[in-house]
């Protein structure tokens, strides 16, 4: 039997590559657009309007 590492070298480049890029999609549609926290929305909203958001400092 073959190892991981051994599978993977043994297979050409365009399948390494196919593997890779399904591996980052499946996270990247797994992962939501937006922020879940209402928060983390405002910050965002107020960021889309040109302000800076205020973090409460001085």
């Amino acid at each position: 039997m073959q190892s991981p590492e051994q599978c993977y070298l043994s297979q050409s480049v365009g399948q390494q590559l196919l593997h890779h890029f399904a591996a980052r999609d499946a996270v990247r549609h797994a992962t939501p657009l937006l922020p879940l926290r209402l928060r983390d929305i405002g910050r965002f909203l107020v960021a889309l309007g040109g302000r800076t958001p205020n973090r409460g400092h001085c």
